[in-house]
């Protein structure tokens, strides 16, 4: 099971988004407090961290401590989701789909021109769109 994380002093905005895609991609969401890198990769061999750079959201994916996959995401909106819960991570971005297929549940949603998306559903019928950075 993944392990996802936010950095050690995250905003509640960060906070939340982390703890819903742990919940989209079945994973288990861990608060972080002062646990470094060394704690985290003993509760698992994947771990996810989200945080805040500058004018960027960074997903983080490490596999057995090695850096596997850095998403940087320019915004994010959460609205309403009507219908059934989709499990898992629906990226229209080919290379952020190749970097995270084999560590969690992610399907491939098909290239846009202009939008490199992920979008997921989280707990209380909320759905994420992330604009990624091509």
């Amino acid at each position: 099971m993944t392990v996802v994380t936010t950095s050690r002093k995250p905003f509640p905005e960060i906070r939340s988004l982390a703890r819903d895609l742990a919940f989209a991609i079945g994973g288990e969401y861990v608060t972080r407090g002062k646990a470094g890198m060394g704690d985290l990769f003993s509760l698992d061999e994947s771990v996810v961290i989200v945080s805040k750079s500058g004018p960027f959201f960074l997903i983080q994916a490490f596999m057995n401590e090695e850096l596997v996959a850095n998403v940087a995401v320019r915004s994010f909106s959460v609205e309403e989701r009507a219908g059934e819960i989709a499990r898992g991570l629906f990226v229209s971005d080919r290379p952020v789909y190749e970097a995270l297929k084999g560590l969690i549940g992610v399907a491939f949603a098909g290239e846009t021109l202009s939008e490199h998306r992920i979008v997921f559903d989280g707990t209380q019928r909320k759905r994420y769109t992330l604009k990624v950075v091509p």
